[in-house]
């Protein structure tokens, strides 16, 4: 976390100010001035990466759903530092909920087994398959719970320990990936 003027400050209650009034614009430029500091905090405490950036984003996510609760002329830094830490400590939570949680070892089965069908897929599903086996397994393996297993988002998001948000964005983020391996056009209502 980087020390801010007292130029910057005023800028951030300004700024905050605009957005709790509805100015999108006013989220973006905060979000500007504040991710590099939050992603530091966030590289500092975890050792995942992937974790971290989960951690940023469901942060900005919880200062969108929270805009009404910051009091100006307040200081916008600790508030959102504030909502940092809870996000962390929700986070670990989660953590321990999930080690203590039974293993579901059927499912690990079904997942390994679907995988390891995409060395051999038949026909079109060999594209599917190889672009598959190329996605980070962070984002790969939301996208067959949820598409291959039809679980839903708060059953992925309690089986990896992450956010709701975080299941999504990751599912998201291999159909993404997959549609331009397969340099398939997006379809209306997918996902």
């Amino acid at each position: 976390m980087t020390a801010s003027s007292p130029t910057e400050r005023a800028d951030l209650v300004a700024l905050m100010e605009a957005y709790q009034a509805g100015e999108l614009g006013a989220f973006e430029q905060l979000y500007a001035a504040l991710v590099d500091d939050v992603q530091r905090y966030f590289s500092r405490v975890c050792r995942d990466s992937a974790l971290a950036g989960d951690l940023v984003q469901d942060t900005f996510l919880e200062l969108h759903r929270s805009r009404r609760t910051y009091t100006p002329p307040l200081p916008v830094r600790p508030w959102v530092f504030g909502i940092a830490r809870h996000v962390l400590a929700r986070s670990r939570r989660a953590g321990q909920a999930r080690a203590a949680a039974p293993a579901g070892e059927a499912l690990d089965h079904e997942l390994a087994a679907a995988e390891s069908a995409l060395d051999s897929p038949p026909g079109d599903a060999l594209d599917l398959g190889t672009a598959l086996s190329e996605l980070p397994a962070s984002t790969r393996i939301p996208w067959l719970l949820h598409h291959l297993f039809g679980f839903s988002f708060h059953a992925i998001a309690a089986r990896l320990g992450v956010t709701v948000m975080a299941a999504k964005l990751r599912s998201s983020r291999a159909k993404r990936a997959l549609r331009l391996a397969l340099r398939a056009e997006p379809s209306a209502g997918d996902d």
